[in-house]
């Protein structure tokens, strides 16, 4: 790796090494003029994706519940089953990697519906209708920090699971060519890590394991307790076998499930337990990367910490409310001043972190704010007046192609807040274009994209 022995010898190994010093604008630049020799001009490939049919699957029987667990008829499976098919060159275009279609859904994609299906699927992606990722020990048991991260499965280990491991390391790469690609995913620093070829320290595993992190601890200085050789053996019932993430077990010697551990062999089993910890999911993150590099030179990974891949590929997950409002234009007849906007801007501070993000992905498509002032170029938020006679009685329009959104004049800050709140939580379909294509999309059925009907 770039950070061996051999590879400090170089230029490029001493400068990867010293990644955390070089400014992070010039390595920005660096990169974003690398990518853009190494772009696309290709027109971009069409997909069709079936929302409904992977939702309804959840909703069926108990064999339609195990084949959502198996991922198979996901929004993410049908893109790869698509997109699989390409040359990983023809996906890196300027602006997005190819143009959606949703199946019964009247949108024509000028880039809200291309958005809509990268952020669902992060979705899908961060929860049980596919088996690539699971949440974090530390999510689990509620405990520590990175409790809403998502690790991959050391069981996921299937040539199957193995391809879409690769095209979520693709989807990553897309994410660093790419404004409209961008990825709301929460991984912990052992994955970003071996993404970038950084050391993996003790603190990476306590990152997402906290309580294997302090038991192991308190082993290694047992004896500060008070408990010797002697009488180590009445407390401590440990093998040379650990539990990972996904509940399964590894050995740390051959035969280590025959192998006690001992007062003077602890400190060996510590380590082992770290090393195998911190590795558990390495054939998953490996696939990972060779489905980023397949998309970005991975010479150009080890220029960056690993915070800031994960700031390039995810952005930040705080919706600062004061960088959308910099960011915000007004329509016709509309102005920060009147009351239904000052309303708007109170219900958005209201709101969680989760539902701010969900608002953003109702509103553009994204769930994410870009990081910098390049990154959001000419992008501007719009908010219109929606004019209808009763507009207590109405929703907020969104158009998230032109991240934009349309307020009736709420007559008092609570019904904003209450009308606001259900159109982002209840409100996921892109419905009303009226363009040929939409109506095309709007008018297929399922049958059109599922040989099982």
């Amino acid at each position: 790796g770039a950070d061996g022995p051999a590879a400090a010898r170089t230029l490029g190994g001493r400068l990867c090494q010293l990644r955390g010093l070089l400014f992070f604008d010039a390595k920005l630049k660096y990169l974003q003029r690398v990518l853009s020799a190494t772009a696309t001009d290709a027109d971009a490939p069409s997909v069709l994706l079936n929302r409904l049919r992977a939702v309804g699957r959840h909703r069926e029987g108990a064999s339609a519940a195990a084949s959502a667990t198996s991922g198979e008829h996901s929004v993410f499976a049908q893109l790869h089953e698509q997109l699989g098919r390409l040359r990983p060159q023809a996906l890196c275009r300027h602006d997005k990697a190819c143009r959606v279609n949703f199946v019964g859904e009247a949108a024509d994609d000028h880039g809200g519906p291309y958005r809509e299906a990268i952020a669902h699927i992060c979705t899908e992606l961060q929860s049980d209708c596919l088996p690539l990722f699971i949440r974090c020990p530390n999510g689990v048991h509620g405990v520590g920090t990175n409790r809403d991260a998502y690790l991959p499965s050391p069981s996921a280990t299937s040539p199957q699971h193995m391809a879409w491991f690769c095209f979520v390391g693709q989807l990553l790469g897309l994410a660093l060519r790419q404004k409209e690609t961008q990825l709301s995913l929460s991984l912990p620093s052992v994955v970003w890590k071996q993404l970038v070829d950084e050391p993996l320290l003790g603190s990476d595993l306590m990152a997402f394991d906290e309580s294997t992190w302090r038991s192991l601890q308190k082993l290694r200085s047992i004896d500060e307790e008070g408990v010797c050789a002697d009488d180590f053996a009445d407390v401590i019932f440990e093998t040379f076998t650990t539990q990972l993430s996904d509940g399964s077990h590894a050995e740390l010697w051959r035969h280590g499930a025959s192998i006690a551990v001992t007062f003077d062999n602890r400190d060996e089993y510590c380590e082992l337990v770290v090393q195998t910890r911190l590795r558990e999911s390495q054939r998953q993150c490996d696939a990972l990367l060779q489905g980023l590099s397949s998309i970005v030179p991975q010479r150009l990974l080890s220029l960056f910490t690993w915070r800031q891949l994960e700031l390039l590929t995810c952005g930040s997950p705080d919706v600062d409310v004061e960088q959308l409002r910099a960011h915000t234009k007004f329509g016709v007849g509309v102005s920060p001043s009147q009351r239904h906007i000052r309303y708007f801007w109170s219900a958005i501070r209201r709101f969680t972190p989760e539902q701010r993000s969900a608002f953003l992905r109702f509103a553009w498509g994204h769930s994410r704010l870009p990081i910098s002032a390049a990154a959001w170029g000419e992008t501007k938020f719009t908010l219109h007046t929606k004019q209808v006679s009763r507009p207590d009685a109405h929703y907020p329009v969104a158009h998230t192609c032109f991240f934009s959104l349309e307020l009736p004049v709420y007559s008092s800050a609570s019904i904003c807040y209450e009308r606001l709140l259900y159109a982002i939580t209840h409100c996921q379909a892109i419905d009303i274009d009226t363009t040929t294509g939409a109506r095309e999309n709007r008018d297929l059925e399922w049958s059109d994209s599922d040989s099982e009907s």
